[in-house]
């Protein structure tokens, strides 16, 4: 497969510019990356801090067309095995892991973020394009709630972020083509990196606090827990909040 790189000094945001260039471009393969975004948004349009030239901030539109809209879910386990195995080769892979549904996880703080937007034509994927965060070399972060961490303050190492933007790119690309041969497999490797994933922990569900053990994830990737009654949750984005 042939990535074809953009950049841009300045975008709103790398994720909405791949979606107005669809309307006019075949954007497939499609690698679009920003020095700096004006509005830059991660999932459930939570803004996402990043300063100039500092971190990883790109898009890229893939063709989803091979997979049943059933399981578009496939698409955000195997976006973050993508990064996580170039960040295991930076990192201690014992302390990174997948925060569901797709944040990167160091330790308790999170590293990347993900935000996908597709399209579906009859009951089959079409085009995805997935946005991606990586902080890299900033050393200080407002107090998100998600304590976000960089690999500069992690190593104390600057890094180039070209190289990094195109590792990061490709190992994405991959893991996108390996569902198309193997997902079951990325289903394993997903919740073998989930977060919490087989413990006890406190979570914050409609304002209260309660401890559940995370038992995996449905077939459409809402998260599924269980209490000390055994009593099963079934939990879809912003119907839980992860306390850390």
């Amino acid at each position: 497969m042939m990535l074809q790189y953009h950049h841009f000094a300045q975008l709103d945001s790398t994720n909405a510019y791949l979606q107005r260039k669809q309307t006019e471009a075949d954007i497939r393969n499609w690698v679009v990356s920003a020095d700096e975004q004006t509005a830059g948004k991660g999932m459930g349009n939570n803004g996402w801090e990043s300063e100039v030239e500092k971190n990883l901030t790109f898009s890229m539109a893939v063709d989803m067309g091979f997979l049943p809209a059933a399981q578009q879910f496939l698409l955000s386990e195997a976006v973050p095995l993508g990064i996580i195995e170039i960040l295991d080769d930076i990192l201690p892979s014992e302390k990174l892991s997948i925060k569901w549904p797709n944040d990167i996880f160091y330790e308790n703080r999170k590293l990347a973020g993900i935000l996908i937007n597709s399209t579906i034509k009859d009951n089959m994927m079409d085009v995805s394009i997935i946005g991606i965060g990586m902080n890299v070399n900033q050393i200080q972060f407002k107090d998100w709630p998600t304590h976000p961490i960089s690999l500069k303050q992690i190593t104390g190492k600057t890094y180039n972020l070209e190289p990094l933007l195109k590792q990061t790119a490709i190992s994405v690309a991959l893991q996108v083509e390996r569902l198309k041969t193997d997902p079951l497999i990325i289903e394993q490797d997903y919740l073998k990196r989930l977060f919490r994933y087989q413990t006890w922990a406190d979570y914050e569900v409609n304002g209260k606090i309660q401890q559940l053990f995370m038992t995996g994830i449905d077939p459409f990737g809402r998260l599924l827990l269980i209490d000390e009654a055994k009593k099963t949750y079934c939990f879809d984005i912003k119907e839980i909040k992860f306390t850390l």
